[in-house]
């Protein structure tokens, strides 16, 4: 009988310690989709690495601000791009994070997945929000 008691005590406390999480907010909700899409990272975490970080917006908007020590990477110049990228990168191997304007421009999650297959041994990710979330 005290067999019972311990397990029903035991599930109590573990659906009042979920519940409690979930309101708050600490535990993500198991129906709702998660921010992050594949192969992304937040500004934050990107951040708190030492990255390489990979410009694809235009080359004017690139001269006109970038994010410090950024490398241009121009998706219609490949050849040369990724070869500036693999010079940066065979030096000093860390994450690659490829940004471009904003969350909905698609180019940084194109160029990171055709990065990917060149350079299959690096950890490659887009910025989510790209340029938009660094400069807010």
């Amino acid at each position: 009988m005290a067999i019972f008691r311990e397990f029903f005590l035991i599930l109590l406390l573990s659906a009042v310690g979920a519940a409690f999480s979930l309101y708050h907010g600490w535990a993500p909700l198991p129906w709702v989709e998660p921010k992050l899409a594949a192969g992304e990272i937040r500004l934050v975490d990107a951040q708190a690495l030492d990255v390489i970080w990979l410009d694809t917006r235009p080359v004017d908007a690139f001269e006109s601000g970038h994010i410090p020590d950024a490398l241009f990477f121009d998706e219609a110049d490949w050849d040369s791009s990724l070869m500036g990228l693999m010079g940066a990168w065979l030096s000093e191997p860390r994450p690659i994070v490829v940004y471009c304007g904003s969350e909905n421009c698609g180019t940084s999650q194109r160029v990171a997945g055709r990065l990917r297959g060149a350079l299959p041994d690096a950890e490659i990710y887009s910025l989510k929000g790209g340029w938009d979330a660094w400069a807010n």
